[in-house]
């Protein structure tokens, strides 16, 4: 199976790929990275893993790394513009690539959501794409995986969530492709505090 991450250096992508290039689970996954500076992931390179250089607001970059894929992970959700989001589904439709994992706010089919967030997560339903969208609570980097999925447009139990925990659901998105398919869900912890742990 072939994998590439784009945003490949931020907290969340570099626990998913150090599980991917460590874990016997996932011997037969080819990683790829796409950074704007590749040599980021010098630590990640092994057999079976490449680093590319480019910037998601580069349809050229995206098309020459979004060839030959299965998987697409998408950690541009949080930029303040669609393009990396429509270049990345125009690269997907030309090279015949499917499957799209995207992280957004939490926010996204609720009155709180961000104007870009809810661009993007339309973006990718009406893409003809199979997706996954997981609107994330505040991210911690507390050492557990706990996490409890829910569907749009009812109550979130919780407003914080590991990194740890958001990493071990793309990994189990990785290991069963169909799970979450052409669902766009709130992803927390579950339980409610006064304010989000850090």
């Amino acid at each position: 199976m072939n994998i590439l991450i784009l945003g490949a250096n931020g907290k969340v992508a570099r626990l998913v790929e150090e599980q991917l290039l460590s874990d016997k689970a996932f011997s037969e996954v080819k990683l790829t990275m796409l950074l704007r500076n590749k040599t980021r992931a010098d630590d990640l390179i092994v057999n079976r893993s490449i680093a590319i250089e480019g910037d998601v607001r580069d349809n050229s970059a995206v098309e020459a790394a979004v060839e030959d894929q299965d998987i697409v992970f998408d950690l541009t959700g949080a930029t303040k513009s669609i393009v990396p989001t429509q270049n990345i589904i125009r690269a997907m439709q030309a090279n015949g690539v499917m499957r799209v994992i995207s992280i957004c706010g939490l926010g996204t089919h609720s009155k709180t959501t961000s104007q870009i967030g809810t661009q993007v997560a339309h973006l990718y339903e009406q893409s003809g794409l199979d997706y996954t969208i997981l609107r994330l609570a505040w991210l911690n980097n507390v050492n557990e995986v706990r996490y409890q999925v829910t569907q749009p447009n009812k109550p979130v139990q919780g407003n914080s969530i590991s990194r740890k925990s958001v990493a071990e659901l793309i990994l189990r998105i990785i290991d069963d492709p169909a799970y979450l398919s052409k669902q766009n869900v709130g992803v927390s912890d579950g339980i409610k505090r006064d304010a989000p742990i850090l």
